[in-house]
C-alpha cells in the first residue's frame, strides 16, 4: 500500500499539471511555500496561480510523471519528469509544436496531511529555454 504522503503528492502535482488550482490548493497548507534551488525567496499559491494558467494555456497536455519516491511521516522526496507540447503562446513565444521535457527533483515537507513546503531543483533547461534558446524574461517559468 502506498504511503499516504506519496498519494498526497501524486494528487497535488496531478492537479498542478491539469491547471486545477482548487485541487492543488486542497493538498497544500494555507501557508505553503515553494523554494527553487538557486533562486532567492519563495512563491505562494497566489504567486503560482498565473503560472498555472499560463502553463495550461501554452501546454494543455502538460503532465508530471513521478518516477521515484521516498517518503516518511513528514517528508516526500521525488524525481519527476514533466512533459508538454508547446501549442499555445508562452510569454513572448508563439506556438512551436515542440515536445518539451524537464527533469526535476522535489522535496516536500508534509504537515497535518498537507504539503507545507516544496523545494524544487530542475536539471537542464526549462520550458522557455527549450522553446527559444534564451532565459525566460520573467520568473514565470517555474521549470527552469
Amino acid at each position: 500500500m502506498e504511503h499516504p504522503n506519496v498519494a498526497l503528492l501524486r494528487r497535488a502535482w496531478a492537479a498542478y499539471s491539469r491547471g486545477d488550482v482548487d485541487g492543488f490548493a486542497a493538498c497544500l497548507t494555507d501557508d505553503w511555500r515553494e523554494y527553487e534551488v538557486g533562486e532567492e525567496g519563495y512563491v505562494t499559491l497566489d504567486d503560482e496561480r498565473p503560472t498555472m494558467a499560463l502553463h495550461r494555456s501554452a501546454f494543455p497536455d502538460k503532465h508530471t510523471d513521478i518516477l521515484h519516491v521516498v517518503a516518511d511521516d513528514s517528508t516526500v522526496a521525488c524525481y519527476c519528469i514533466v512533459t508538454a507540447t508547446h501549442t499555445g503562446t508562452y510569454l513572448d513565444a508563439e506556438p512551436t509544436g515542440k515536445r518539451l521535457v524537464v527533469h526535476e527533483m522535489m522535496f516536500n515537507r508534509v504537515r497535518d496531511g498537507r504539503v507545507a513546503e516544496t523545494w524544487a531543483l530542475t536539471a537542464g533547461p526549462g520550458f522557455y529555454r527549450q522553446i527559444t534558446g534564451r532565459d525566460a524574461p520573467m520568473s514565470v517559468d517555474n521549470l527552469g
